[in-house]
């Protein structure tokens, strides 16, 4: 993992989203304490970024506090799994309703520029760009769905989200081609501002997701839960 840092931006600007990276994409697994003398020693800098770096992953939920007081990186269980698929199935459908509602020609620009930076066969040595392509495009669908408190309530989950993506791309490597297909259908519809095909895609999406998920567990990959979702 041992990776100098370079000093261009300030030192937090470079260790946090760099361990972020980490974590997310399997550098750091799951359960791993971080020290932050050894951390520091790795990157090339004073404990102080570090420190603060591990705080600000604290808030993103990418690692959390022991009782003896050191730091592991989270390692999520499947009833946190199945507590976020009931949060996400209700609120990103939301905000694809809004999105679709409200996203601005600018928003529509971004989202179209993940697709076209995005190749249609992706090798398994790029998956880095297939978890930032996703959160990416997750993320402006909550930003163009201009609900401040929507945002933070899915933005609070991000950590767990996260894990949770790539625990799929692990399970079964072809996702990340279907992924795309699939985002692009949501895409297309809040471009058209079809506030009902957003929220069925998008939901059509997460259930997929869940479904492989569940199955690779060897539990029966039921949907138990129904929303309307009418606005």
């Amino acid at each position: 993992m041992a990776k100098k840092i370079i000093r261009r931006d300030t030192l937090l600007d470079q260790v946090y989203p760099y361990l972020r990276d980490q974590i997310i994409t399997g550098g750091i697994e799951p359960g791993r304490r971080l020290v932050e003398e050894r951390l520091a020693e790795e990157l090339g800098v004073s404990r102080s970024p570090v420190r603060e770096a591990i705080r600000l992953l604290g808030k993103d939920g990418l690692v959390v506090e022991q009782q003896n007081g050191g730091v592991t990186v989270y390692n999520p269980t499947l009833n946190d799994y199945q507590s976020l698929f009931e949060c996400r199935i209700v609120l990103e459908p939301l905000a694809a309703i809004y999105a679709a509602k409200r996203r601005t020609e600018k928003q529509l620009e971004e989202m179209k520029n993940i697709f076209e930076s995005t190749p249609e066969e992706i090798s398994d040595n790029d998956m880095k760009r297939v978890y930032q392509m996703n959160e990416r495009f997750h993320q402006m669908i909550v930003e163009s769905s201009a609900n401040p408190f929507l945002k933070k309530m899915i933005t609070e989950l991000r950590g767990v989200i996260s894990f949770y993506r790539r625990s799929i791309l692990e399970i079964e490597p072809a996702r990340k081609t279907t992924v795309i297909k699939e985002h692009y259908a949501i895409f297309q519809a809040i471009k058209d501002q079809d506030a009902e095909a957003a929220k069925v895609n998008m939901k059509k999406h997460l259930e997929v997701d869940y479904q492989l998920y569940l199955a690779a567990k060897g539990i029966n990959p039921e949907i138990s839960v129904d929303l309307s979702l009418k606005h």
